[in-house]
């Protein structure tokens, strides 16, 4: 036995808008508006024409007979008193369907979760730490200093914990553009609670990730530069020049790559040639200069004082 849907039935709430015109005269013109060929249009016998299908007056099933398949739809307008301002806020607080407490619930939930993890873990750390000082701050006996300990815990690894990365340019670079991007996430988050960014507005999201990013550019420049000089590096202009063209010239490729193949299949949803020239406007004009701005102020500053000494191997 088999069914199929071929009959979509849709409602549209209408909210009625009285615009003011002024009266002008116009010109008419008159357009030629071909006519359809009525013996080409399938015939449709088995729905009212009349008005919108309810399935709960379908009493009988209804036979399939081979031949093409008519598929159908209907649309129900409806006054609305919603306001236009208002008009998303069904999606957006989805009251309907999950109440806000569930969704605070969840976020403080979550919360919990990861603070009490958090304080699991380092309770557990500055127990262990606490316990390593008490042990190198007692007091031996004669037989514990004639006893060949080895050294264990911090005491082992406090020589090296502050040692520079075997490439500390490209590790000064990501931890700079990680900077940014929390930044930019943090920032995005905010104004997306607050209801600036509005899913009414298309593109609205997309739009302030990509400034937000370019405008913490200054950020990931001090934090390149300043970690870059804090390892005793010297080609700070390197450094700076690899954290404005690294990390987005991989997502412009990777952007363009795709956008290629949306062009080749004369898609829509390919992004025109002018807003890619706006996005590189955006990245050298005000994303690279951001970048060495940050990083002047970060060589600057004088490097991180470690407290124990780096061992030399």
């Amino acid at each position: 036995l088999v069914f199929m849907l071929n009959h979509l039935p849709s409602s549209i709430d209408l909210l009625q808008i009285v615009v003011l015109m002024e009266k002008k005269k116009k010109k008419k013109k008159n357009v030629a508006i071909p006519e359809e060929d009525e013996s080409l249009k399938p015939i449709l016998e088995t729905c009212d024409k009349s008005g919108p299908m309810v399935y709960e007056s379908i009493s009988a099933g209804q036979e399939v007979i081979a031949g093409p398949i008519i598929f159908t739809y209907d649309v129900l307008w409806r006054a609305s008193n919603v306001k236009w301002a208002s008009r998303w806020d069904i999606y957006l607080s989805m009251d309907n369907a999950v109440p806000d407490k569930v969704h605070w619930f969840s976020i403080i939930n979550s919360l919990l979760i990861v603070i009490f993890l958090s304080i699991m873990v380092a309770m557990i750390l500055i127990r262990n730490l606490h316990r390593d000082i008490v042990r190198y701050n007692k007091v031996l006996s004669d037989e514990e200093k004639a006893e060949d300990r080895e050294d264990s815990g911090w005491k082992l690894v406090h020589a090296d914990v502050f040692r520079p990365p075997f490439a500390p340019m490209m590790f000064s670079v990501f931890i700079g553009t990680g900077i940014q991007i929390l930044l930019c996430s943090t920032l995005c988050i905010i104004f997306a609670a607050l209801g600036f960014l509005s899913p009414a507005n298309r593109g609205s999201l997309a739009t302030a990730v990509l400034v937000l990013f370019a405008a913490m550019g200054s950020f990931a420049g001090y934090t390149s530069a300043y970690l870059y000089k804090t390892f005793r590096g010297r080609y700070w202009q390197q450094c700076t020049l690899y954290t404005a063209l690294l990390y987005p010239a991989i997502c412009f490729c990777t952007f363009l790559t795709f956008n290629f193949v949306l062009h080749l299949h004369q898609s829509t949803g390919a992004v025109p040639f002018y807003a890619l020239l706006s996005l590189l406007i955006l990245w050298f004009i005000v994303s690279v200069p951001l970048v060495f701005f940050g990083a002047y102020f970060g060589f600057r500053k004088d490097p991180m004082a470690f407290s124990v000494i780096i061992s030399k191997i």
